[in-house]
């Protein structure tokens, strides 16, 4: 097992991520390893390019919990390389359809292009409120849209 160089201080992985807002909405749990790490990680240079506040809706989500509330049999959520971040919703709100399309494609771009840096696919989905991003070996993009 590859010996991780990190430094933790109160869950603080990277600037903008404590491992805290990563944890499991049912019981706290978090998982932590290296693909967990190269995620956040991933998710930090999203961050910075994004360059506004990321709120995670869902990080690591235990099996049981995963099965709980519909959650994909696989999902990429119980290996703790997916997370939901929140919409800016006032912001999006506020953008004409064309707008919003380029804004969600400019987001699938740059994690996909992010991914591909590490030698990944990345999946990228897009739903009502939130977007999905995670660190899958083959590409995934989905739109869950429904207005």
């Amino acid at each position: 097992m590859e010996k991780l160089d990190i430094q933790v201080f109160d869950g603080q992985i990277t600037p903008h991520f404590n491992i805290k807002e990563l944890r499991c909405k049912a019981n706290g749990e978090v998982l932590v390893n290296a693909a967990v790490i190269d995620h956040i990680r991933r998710l930090e240079k999203f961050r910075d390019w994004y360059g506004r506040p990321m709120l995670v809706n869902s990080g690591y989500r235990t099996p049981a919990y995963n099965k709980q509330i519909g959650g994909a049999v696989n999902s990429y959520h119980i290996q703790g390389i997916a997370a939901d971040i929140a919409l800016p919703v006032a912001e999006f709100a506020g953008y004409i359809p064309a707008r919003r399309n380029e804004f969600l494609n400019n987001i699938r771009d740059k994690w996909t292009q992010l991914c591909n840096a590490d030698g990944l696919g990345g999946g990228v989905g897009f739903y009502n409120t939130f977007f999905h991003l995670d660190s899958r070996k083959t590409a995934a993009f989905w739109d869950e849209r429904t207005k």
